[in-house]
């Protein structure tokens, strides 16, 4: 690092594909945490080929870079490469983060000498107070990041890393359409990298609403499992679809804060989506598919 660098700056990385809507809330949240700004930098990897809308203003602590290879982990390797930060955060585009957030995640680093990734709590908002059907799966299933810690992943939606974790562990897989967060978090966990979770790191992010959004993303997921894994086989691979049905199922029930109605209608949903990562499965098995409109 230079000299006139300040001795600690923290590197806020924003991927975003076609999406400066969402993109504007989650940057004018940024006003609202309080890290001086000479400690902070922003860097938004745009990752679909377009320029910047003109209405889009960019903090003065922001700045906007491409990434021409498709792909989401693709962009935040660009955004690894860019960032001058000892403390590397992984921000997804649709989150908006609370007043506070940024502090919260940096104060548990730096009072865990010992931690080297925190993964930041994930709260869901909805369109109205009666729940879709899409939301009630979204409010039962949706990112369960205190979970995940204790498995030894998380999502890439609200992540704090220091930046020594990636010279050791190496970059995230860019190849991936998905599943990109849990492989390297899981890769830094097992090289003894401990992990916590900051329920006061908070960003809120809006529940997929329609059954369309979430059979996209269960496609995708799916997509992204098969190259993970490299899954072969007629039926072999379709164990990662049905062998944790059981656990979901158990664990909707016991949701005290869900309405019947919505455990219900997360149940349904749940039944659906598993039929539509069957049917990608069995997509994927046709020669070639797997390098055909791989969903994003």
């Amino acid at each position: 690092m230079s000299a006139d660098v300040p001795t600690f700056v923290v590197s806020i990385i924003v991927p975003t594909y076609r999406d400066w809507h969402a993109l504007r809330s989650c940057l004018d949240a940024m006003a609202n945490q309080i890290l001086p700004a000479q400690e902070l930098e922003v860097l938004v990897v745009e990752n679909a080929g377009e320029s910047q809308p003109h209405d889009l203003k960019l903090p003065v602590n922001a700045r906007l870079v491409h990434e021409a290879t498709p792909g989401s982990y693709a962009a935040r390797n660009r955004g690894i490469a860019e960032a001058r930060g000892e403390v590397l955060v992984f921000l997804d585009a649709d989150c908006v983060p609370a007043p506070g957030w940024l502090q919260a995640g940096v104060d548990c680093l730096q009072s865990h000498p010992d931690v080297d990734l925190v993964a930041g709590n994930i709260e869901l908002t909805y369109a109205t107070p009666r729940l879709s059907p899409a939301e009630c799966f979204e409010k039962a299933f949706a990112f369960r990041q205190q979970q995940n810690v204790e498995n030894g992943v998380a999502v890439t939606a609200n992540l704090f890393v220091r930046r020594k974790v990636f010279e050791e562990v190496g970059p995230f897989r860019a190849e991936l359409m998905s599943g990109g967060d849990f492989e390297w978090t899981r890769r830094a966990t097992a090289r003894g990298h401990r992990m916590l979770y900051c329920a006061e790191a908070v960003v809120r992010h809006p529940a997929r609403a329609s059954l369309s959004a979430l059979a996209g993303k269960a496609r995708r997921v799916t997509s992204g499992s098969q190259t993970l894994y490299r899954e072969r086989g007629r039926l072999g691979n379709l164990r990662r679809v049905l062998g944790n049905l059981l656990g979901d199922v158990a664990t909707l029930f016991t949701r005290q804060d869900m309405t019947w109605r919505e455990r219900a209608w997360a149940l349904l949903v749940l039944a659906y989506l598993k039929g539509v990562k069957v049917a990608q499965r069995c997509r994927l098995m046709v020669p070639g598919a797997e390098r055909r409109g791989l969903p994003r």
